[in-house]
């Protein structure tokens, strides 16, 4: 089986993140911004179900909804 590509919605932004959500799997991409040190620091946070998932890449799309609606 080979994994479906994240289909990301529009950015819904905030004073320091934007939000981003998978229209196959409902991962939500978080990306955060803060200064530190005297500069700007940038990273993505991933979510799913309320619950972060923590990994070094973007995780895999499980398409979800599409598997539902099939």
């Amino acid at each position: 089986m080979t994994s479906t590509r994240h289909k990301w919605g529009e950015k819904a932004r905030f004073a320091h993140k934007t939000e981003r959500q998978c229209s196959r799997c409902d991962m939500v991409k978080v990306g955060r911004r803060e200064a530190e040190g005297g500069r700007d620091c940038y990273w993505d946070e991933f979510w799913r179900d309320e619950e972060r998932i923590y990994c070094e890449a973007t995780p895999p799309c499980d398409a979800r909804r599409e598997a539902v609606a099939a």
